[in-house]
């Protein structure tokens, strides 16, 4: 182990949107003299901030790292996204860190990201430290932000320093540990000076809770408490060590970002109790078909390097970025890679240190660090590159939700392939996205968490690549079948002079359950048909299908018999009998009662209770299947539900605006089911209408 890895520590930022998480990380590039003057996300000031649209929107789309030296300490610090819509970076910064600082605002502001962010860390049993921000704030209040957030967390967190003041009168910090007070100036500098205040009244009783989070956590600390012995909170802190790395204790440190107060204390907690990267016993796992294997991270001295890509960037000048952490072995710009989930060999001719928005080449990189490697080929985010040539590979964490699907339209005449070509290097940044053509409704759709993430990309488009485009809702895919069987003759004759053409079918539909597509039946005897036109005939019958009966919708899950038929020996031919069978597909159809499918999803809302009832209304409204309804582990209600496409196009906003922010949904594929006659009617009438404006 190397001393530049004892004094490593990676720390990912994380915590709800507008908690100060890019302030805090601006701060610390401040306070390492990394860059002149603390900088501002409120006035674009912000050496962390990647990508234009974060100023606008006021919230960190993109993960953003940087290398700093503090305190005879090599910090990587990666700033996280928190809205659900860009959490897939969040989560691959997650699981290239041996550690975390969530951020929360001291003006109590509950919101849903924050359990899904605290899954998340313990699904890598990472440990976490909380950093109780914005104590400057007007209606700052320490200790109910606490106690509110420690109930709807459902963990205890406890305080490890308290603050001197609140709101305009905040001015710096009482640390329970060693017992000293630190008053801040308001200069920003962040350099505190011991001051004449004592004590905060409360210190007393915290720190006695503190004693006792601690002694909780280990077997022979709580005997001697339970036989009042006295401990003493200054010789605890190996204790409070192992607490923390094993995620039995939660400290929280108050402070202000933008006033750079607090800042100095929560950097001391996190070199004292989080982990470097070769001091966590906890094995990387490697997976591939043939098995698991493991591998013993921070390993600098390995021959072959193991590398997880958890974030890419793409630039229309700078080209590809990829941002890695290296779990074991050393890099050069000699290295030569393999990607473990395509067999591809990299080079990294270019390393960089990130700091923020700017990059320092760099010649080499150990097992620890976390770097960016520019212009890797057929690399992906979530990858894993090995100096070995083999399929095992770092299992990614994070799981793609596509609960939103929108098609995608220029605003004005645009090649189509260039937009592609755009969205394609967008979904390569972020894996929660996917674009693809629907063959059906003939549209270019883009997938992705939410609607905002949507509109976001579209301004991304717009700006990096010169391309305009809008979003709209696509056309539902609707179906069409048949209820009842019917027969009919289809006939096709045409004579103009010299040859003529000539087929004759007769076909017989029959419906078949749902999902089973289209079947057809040869069923001639005795030569009605010679073989050589039955091909045509199902050709001609499957082209009908296809361009639908009632609205244009496609006709699946039917079954067309060819049974009977004549033919001319001169003038039929394998056109005449295509014509046929469609022909008799669609007198058959007017017999058959044809009826109209719509696409059914399986929706799953979790909401806390107090907002079922509303939930559930608003499902019922939409023509939903309530399947059922049972609590989860965290107490909340999981409500199950099938509900048309249709419905619940902008679900997400509905539900956002119904639980106030509270309500999460995941939405997947069920079937397809006939649609209403009421409903169809209308469908049939909105087609036809659309065919004659064309």
């Amino acid at each position: 182990m190397s001393d530049r890895n004892e004094q490593t520590r990676n720390i990912a930022i994380i915590g709800f949107g507008s908690s100060g998480k890019t302030q805090l990380a601006d701060t610390l590039l401040y306070n390492a003299k990394a860059v002149p003057g603390i900088g501002k996300v409120i006035d674009k000031t912000s050496n962390m901030v990647l990508e234009q649209e974060e100023f606008e929107h006021l919230t960190t789309i993109t993960a953003s790292v940087a290398t700093i030296e503090i305190n005879g300490m090599r910090l990587n610090i990666i700033d996280t996204p928190s809205q659900d819509g860009f959490i897939g970076e969040t989560i691959n910064a997650l699981q290239s860190v041996d550690g975390a600082i969530f951020v929360m605002s001291a003006h109590t502001d509950i919101k849903q990201e924050m359990e899904m962010l605290l899954k998340q860390t313990a699904a890598l049993d990472l440990p976490v430290l909380f950093f109780l921000n914005k104590m400057d704030a007007e209606n700052a209040d320490f200790y109910a932000s606490l106690k509110e957030y420690s109930a709807h967390l459902n963990i205890p967190l406890t305080p490890v320093a308290l603050p001197l003041g609140s709101e305009h009168s905040f001015e710096g910090v009482y640390n329970l540990i060693d017992k000293t007070a630190a008053l801040y100036p308001k200069d920003g500098s962040g350099h505190p000076k011991q001051g004449s205040r004592g004590a905060p009244p409360e210190a007393g009783e915290f720190e006695k809770k503190l004693i006792e989070a601690v002694a909780e956590s280990d077997d022979s600390l709580l005997e001697k408490y339970l036989n009042n012995a006295k401990l003493d909170i200054s010789e605890l802190s190996g204790a409070i060590r192992k607490a923390v790395l094993s995620r039995a204790l939660f400290p929280v440190v108050p402070g202000s970002a933008l006033l750079n107060i607090g800042i100095d204390k929560l950097l001391e907690f996190c070199s004292l109790w989080l982990p470097h990267p070769t001091l966590l016993t906890t094995k990387v796992l490697l997976k591939s078909a043939d098995g698991v294997q493991t591998l013993e991270s921070g390993k600098t001295d390995a021959e072959k390097p193991v590398v997880f890509v958890f974030k890419t960037s793409m630039d229309p000048y700078a080209g590809k970025m990829s941002y890695v952490r290296i779990f074991s072995g050393k890099l050069t710009p000699e290295t030569v890679l393999y990607n473990a989930q395509t067999g591809s060999e990299e080079k990294t001719n270019h390393l960089h240190m990130m700091i923020g928005k700017k990059s320092k080449p760099i010649d080499s990189a150990q097992a620890g660090d976390i770097v960016a490697l520019a212009k890797l080929q057929t690399t992906r985010t979530t990858d894993t590159l090995k100096g070995i040539k083999d399929a095992f590979h770092i299992q990614p964490l994070y799981k793609p939700r596509k609960l939103v699907a929108y098609a995608v339209k220029p605003r004005g005449k645009s090649d189509e392939d260039k937009i592609t070509q755009t969205l394609n290097k967008i979904v390569e940044e972020d894996t929660s996205l996917s674009v693809r053509r629907d063959a059906q409704i003939k549209e270019l759709i883009i997938e992705g968490v939410s609607k905002e993430q949507l509109e976001i990309v579209m301004h991304k488009a717009r700006r990096k690549y010169g391309i305009d485009l809008e979003l709209v809702l696509p056309d539902i895919p609707y179906k069409e079948t048949i209820k009842g069987k019917a027969e009919a003759q289809g006939k096709y004759k045409k004579q103009s002079g010299g040859r003529g053409q000539y087929g004759d079918v007769w076909l017989k539909l029959e419906p078949l359950h749902r999902g089973k597509g289209v079947e057809f039946v040869d069923s001639i005897v005795g030569g009605a048909i010679p073989r050589q036109y039955v091909p045509a005939v199902e050709k001609g019958v499957r082209e009908a299908a296809v361009e639908g009966f009632l609205a244009g919708f496609p006709v699946v899950d039917f079954s067309a018999t060819v049974y009977d038929g004549s033919y001319h020996v001169v003038d039929s031919s394998e056109l005449a009998f295509k014509i046929a069978g469609s022909f008799a597909f669609k007198k058959c159809m007017e017999s058959a009662t044809p009826i109209i499918l719509e696409p059914i999803m399986l929706i799953t809302v979790v909401v806390p209770e107090s907002f079922t009832g509303e939930v559930i209304g608003v499902l019922n409204s939409k023509r939903a299947k309530i399947l059922g309804m049972e609590p989860d582990e965290s107490k909340k209600q999981v409500i199950r539900a099938h509900v048309p496409l249709s419905e619940v196009q902008s679900y997400g906003d509905e539900l956002r605006s119904i639980t106030k922010g509270m309500g999460t949904f995941d939405i997947t594929y069920f079937g397809y089911e006939e649609v209403p006659a009421h409903i169809a009617e209308k469908i049939i009438a909105s087609k036809n209408k659309k065919e004659v404006k064309v």
